[in-house]
């Protein structure tokens, strides 16, 4: 069975949009299912900024705009990463398609670096992200800066959100893309990640299941260059479509809708989707069971090393090895209980392989930028219980904590800033999903 994807835009709707009418558009929450409604968006022949495309967290920012970018009636398109960079974009006419979340975009109106009563259309993704989190003010506001422009909304099911298209989409007509199925029939297996972690996690999977067939089902238009490592591979076969050859395993790298997933179960022994925090409701809604499938992190690499330095030790017992050591040692053992003794040797083994201390020419300690503040109702003792249990790093690697309003600060050793930061990334707290990023200031 093959498949490609069908957008459920058809003439009449092609006609609302064209005559500047409200459109309802319904697909699952991944951008790439979006990409044939803006494909079909009205070209603006005026310079300047004329579509802003609000995506419900920082996440979706990348998606979004990757999206955005390769509708080439879209470009130039600019996400929101930073105010003051964003502002001097929009005040020289650069930018013609605004990626955004909501908060920046008031931030924008506040600053009166954008007045959206001249922007010709608002694409709003996914709004119940944002209702079901108490945030539907923020659109709220936005909807009444916006004027008479177009407003085209994304939704899973737009039954749920009933009261908010009621009040800023009335009579819209609507477009099906993919719907959650009545009943689910696939059975899969899923592991959460991100972009940033997307192609690693991959690589693990394949390194874990070690499938003899297998096939990457990637349908965004990152698809074609993201995999180029295993162009060379003959086992492994990366597609935007479900092949009609059956394969051992097949990677869902995205978000499927109902109708791609039956697609890749037909031809696959085993079915795997990497998948955002967000979206694991919407996969278990349409599937009979939905199973986590668990990928190495940091402490299971940390054990991995541990595994191996007894495996180390066991290899010299066994050669004889150590002898003339334990003669050097043996006084020791007058003082100290022998398991202590080798626990510090293990230790000087470690220390000497891999020197303590920051590498050169990096502070001793890094401040790293947490996508969530007290707006978020994100307390000091919600990072500090994640840095302890979540990434497993100690007390004394923790330093200065500062929760802003938009945003929070963590000052951490340098030597664990990459793990605190692979760790954070991605995590839910208080209901968000965050993103870290090292703080180079």
């Amino acid at each position: 069975m093959s498949w490609e994807f069908a957008s459920g835009i058809d003439a009449g709707h092609r006609a609302s949009l064209n005559a500047g009418k409200n459109l309802i558009y319904v697909s699952p929450p991944a951008w790439w299912t979006a990409r044939g409604l803006m494909l079909d968006l009205p070209e603006v022949s005026d310079a300047g900024l004329h579509t802003v495309i609000i995506v419900p967290d920082a996440f979706g920012l990348e998606e979004g705009a990757g999206v955005a970018q390769s509708v080439e009636s879209l470009r130039p398109v600019h996400a929101v990463t930073g105010l003051a960079r964003t502002g001097r974009l929009l005040s020289l006419n650069a930018v013609g398609t605004l990626v955004t979340t909501p908060a920046d975009l008031i931030q924008l109106l506040s600053r009166s670096s954008i007045s959206l009563d001249r922007v010709r259309r608002l694409v709003i993704g996914w709004p119940e992200s944002l209702l079901e989190l108490e945030k539907g003010d923020e659109l709220d506001t936005i909807l009444a800066e916006s004027g008479n422009a177009q407003r085209v909304i994304i939704t899973v099911d737009d039954a749920k959100i009933g009261d908010f298209l009621e009040r800023h989409a009335r009579r819209a007509p609507r477009a099906i893309a993919s719907s959650i199925p009545a009943t689910g029939t696939v059975s899969v297996r899923y592991a959460v990640t991100d972009d940033a972690r997307l192609q690693a996690s991959v690589r693990s999977a394949l390194d874990i299941i070690n499938p003899t067939s297998a096939l990457i089902w990637d349908p965004t238009p990152a698809g074609p260059t993201r995999w180029a490592e295993y162009r060379d591979e003959p086992s492994i076969e990366v597609v935007a479509t479900a092949p009609e050859e059956p394969v051992d395993l097949a990677i869902a790298v995205t978000l499927p809708t109902s109708e791609a997933l039956d697609a890749l179960d037909l031809v696959a022994g085993e079915l795997l989707v990497t998948i955002q925090a967000h979206q694991v409701s919407y996969l278990k809604a349409m599937t009979s069971k939905a199973t986590s499938f668990r990928l190495p992190n940091e402490v299971d690499r940390a054990r991995d090393r541990a595994g191996q330095l007894r495996e180390e030790v066991r290899g010299l017992i066994a050669e004889g090895r150590g002898s003339a050591e334990l003669l050097a040692l043996e006084p020791l053992f007058d003082e100290y209980d022998p398991a202590t003794v080798a626990s510090a040797l293990a230790a000087r083994t470690v220390a000497t392989s891999h020197p303590p201390g920051p590498a050169p020419g990096l502070p001793s300690w890094v401040h790293l930028r947490v996508s969530a503040g007290s707006r978020d109702r994100i307390r000091t003792s919600d990072l500090v219980g994640a840095l302890l249990n979540a990434v497993g790093i100690t007390k004394t690697q923790i330093g200065r904590i500062e929760v802003r309003e938009g945003h929070s600060m963590l000052e951490v050793r340098s030597e664990v800033a990459e793990t605190v930061r692979r760790g954070v990334d991605g995590l839910v707290l208080r209901g968000k999903k965050v993103a870290a990023r090292i703080d180079r200031r």
